[in-house]
């Protein structure tokens, strides 16, 4: 990493009103990656096309010292997370420098180095997605494909899914009626993806709806409550919303603010899988996820009390009714 610098000598960030920070190693992984960059004030560096990076410090500025305006959030752990990877890919004013690794991020894609391996999860994602809209009617090869998938994934995640489906004369299914219910539910790895929490004076059946009208997606408990949808059971709304999105939402603008305890309020996910809208909408719904992400959801609710786990079973229940009603419909009636 030295010789990236050439033997010239270390740079060192400048004291200010607080602790020092040494940038040099994360300044040679950014010339390693093409973005030689020079330390400009005690917490910014500018690269080489003129923008600034800011370093969180908690240094503090002189009061005679204006604050320059930086484009981007620098940050250099020694120890990258899978949420630092995905913050810095869904935002594109960070910059992620990995210093270990050798890698960086930029412009919200990675720029230098191995790409991390939870990037093979996107074959999972697209594998439990085809096993979702097979486990109560079955599909054939078509559908799946006008659903929003290539005809590589499907191949790829019939292949996957192995003895768990066959082929029949009308299409793919489960091949024990209902066996792919339990097992996406329960060992679907997640959405993964960025976690925000939230609050508001509104009720959540208001945030909710604010919400959907903005593109998102309810799930969990809180669906029981929504038009249409057989109530999961008629138990008190829970302490928590839960909502996927697809896009970077204005929250101020709808009426919410940082949830600094975490406890209570809105979740909002930006899921790495990118496919919980398109089984969403496979299934019909445009204000919330299919049921079996719903079930997931209510499975890892990170403070599951008796009335999530009776409507995860009852939601359960549900699928499993459908599964066996299909089934017959589609095999046990005489033609």
């Amino acid at each position: 990493m030295a010789a990236a610098y050439a033997g010239r000598p270390q740079i060192t960030m400048p004291y200010g009103l607080g602790d020092t920070t040494d940038l040099t190693d994360a300044l040679a992984v950014l010339k390693l990656a093409g973005l030689a960059a020079v330390v400009e004030t005690h917490d910014t560096i500018r690269l080489a096309d003129g923008r600034r990076a800011r370093f969180p410090t908690l240094t503090q500025n002189p009061r005679s010292e204006p604050v320059a305006d930086a484009d981007l959030l620098l940050l250099a752990p020694r120890t990258v997370t899978v949420t630092q990877i995905a913050l810095a890919e869904q935002t594109s004013t960070v910059l992620l420098v990995d210093i270990d690794r050798r890698r960086v991020w930029i412009d919200g894609k990675q720029v230098l180095g191995v790409h991390e391996r939870w990037k093979d999860a996107a074959p999972i994602y697209i594998t439990f997605a085809v096993a979702r809209m097979l486990a109560i009617n079955g599909s054939n090869f078509d559908r799946l494909v006008r659903a929003g998938l290539t005809a590589g994934q499907v191949d790829d995640a019939i292949a996957r899914l192995g003895k768990r489906v066959h082929r029949t004369d009308i299409g793919w299914e489960s091949r024990q009626v209902g066996g792919l219910i339990d097992f996406a539910i329960a060992c679907y790895p997640g959405p993964g993806g960025v976690r925000t929490r939230w609050t508001s004076d509104l009720p959540l059946k208001e945030q909710a709806e604010r919400l959907i009208s903005a593109g998102c997606r309810i799930s969990g408990r809180a669906i029981s409550d929504r038009p249409g949808y057989p109530k999961a059971s008629k138990r008190a709304m829970p302490y928590r919303l839960v909502a996927y999105t697809e896009h970077e939402l204005d929250m101020a603008d709808l009426g919410f603010e940082p949830d600094p305890v975490g406890y209570s309020g809105t979740e909002l996910i930006r899921p790495a899988d990118p496919t919980i809208f398109l089984t969403a909408a496979a299934a019909g719904y445009t204000d919330q996820t299919d049921d079996i992400i719903t079930a997931n959801t209510l499975l890892r609710a990170d403070l599951r009390n008796a009335d999530d786990a009776a409507s995860l079973q009852e939601v359960r229940d549900r699928l499993q009714f459908l599964a066996d009603t299909g089934y017959d419909l589609r095999y046990g009636l005489p033609d």
